[in-house]
């Protein structure tokens, strides 16, 4: 199945990386990662992720959307850093043959796992502050080992 990832910034999206099995948040007709804060406008899933294209860039390894800037991994090995707060969409650095993305629309292969009756506000109403920080330790653990990454500039 693909769906589609479009930024809303901010740390506003969700990350995606190839390879990892997690929850994910889709809008409900299920072609879109959802965007925003919890709400009960969205479905949750377990999905796997299979594969990340850009027309623009290519195929990339993983989107990582924490803090200001969003780090864009491509197949090569190359990494994007894209402003997501004050000037979203703008590349920074230029050290890449693409200086400028027309639209960040990307097509996400997935594979469900299984469908819950959840939303993410429900989710996190289940989970306790602990619960949740340790979920997002182990997200960035994962994200480090299927990118390949020993030290990561959005260490938390």
């Amino acid at each position: 199945m693909i769906v589609k990832w479009t930024p809303a910034w901010y740390e506003l999206d969700q990350s995606i990386v190839v390879g990892d099995i997690d929850v994910f948040y889709l809008s409900k007709d299920r072609c879109y990662f959802y965007n925003g804060f919890m709400g009960n406008n969205d479905c949750e899933i377990k999905a796997e992720i299979l594969s990340i294209r850009h027309p623009e860039l290519g195929d990339v390894k993983g989107i990582i959307a924490i803090g200001l800037c969003y780090s864009i991994y491509l197949s090569d090995g190359n990494e994007i850093i894209v402003e997501a707060e004050e000037y979203p969409g703008y590349i920074e650095g230029y050290k890449y043959a693409i200086k400028e993305v027309k639209e960040w629309d990307f097509d996400v292969q997935i594979k469900i796992i299984e469908e819950t009756e959840l939303t993410s506000a429900k989710r996190a109403q289940a989970l306790t502050p602990n619960e949740k920080k340790y979920i997002a330790r182990e997200r960035i653990k994962r994200y480090k080992y299927l990118l390949d990454l020993t030290d990561a500039v959005w260490d938390r």
